[in-house]
């Protein structure tokens, strides 16, 4: 069965300003902040960009401080991304509760890796992901019950390919349902 993406969907919510550019096939401007503070967040939040990726994998980002500066980066209408540490289904599910507009995920090597990383990223059907805060629809400007049916629809997946094994698999992982051409 096929479900609409963030590539297919034409979910229309101001608020996604980074899925939006990239809808609309203009060139997004991103950066990425590792520095642990609201306030720079919103600093950066304030350049003009589209997105912003909250490093959590080489930056110095706790979960307090990743929460806080998905908070400050959506209030100023940009879309925050949080780049995780690991694959974990744990930190998946903290990202996208703290609001994130997206995960940027490092290490896929596999289409196996990309087919666990999608699935708890999406609700049901599509997914594993439950539902347990209303931070994320705060971050995307709607309400609880519009976020759970519009989500699976609206939230960027990137994953990172950083290996010789990745680079081989690169067809088969983008193949997996859920992952970008």
């Amino acid at each position: 069965m096929s479900y609409p993406s963030a590539e297919t969907a034409w979910v229309k919510n101001p608020q996604l300003r980074l899925l939006n550019a990239l809808q609309a096939n203009a060139k997004p401007i991103m950066t990425f902040l590792g520095l642990p503070s609201f306030r720079a967040a919103q600093i950066v939040a304030q350049t003009g960009v589209d997105g912003i990726i909250i490093d959590c994998e080489h930056g110095h980002i706790s979960d307090d401080s990743m929460h806080n500066a998905t908070a400050a980066i959506a209030s100023l209408g940009v879309s925050p991304l949080v780049r995780l540490r690991t694959t974990h289904a744990d930190l998946i599910k903290q990202a996208l509760d703290a609001g994130a507009h997206g995960i940027v995920v490092p290490q896929i090597n596999t289409a196996e890796e990309a087919r666990t990383v999608v699935s708890h990223a999406k609700f049901p059907p599509q997914g594993v992901r439950g539902q347990g805060s209303a931070f994320p629809a705060i971050a995307h400007g709607i309400d609880l019950p519009t976020y759970i049916k519009t989500a699976n629809e609206t939230l960027i997946t990137c994953l990172q390919i950083e290996s010789k094994a990745g680079v081989q698999n690169v067809e088969s992982i983008c193949a997996v349902p859920g992952v970008g051409q």
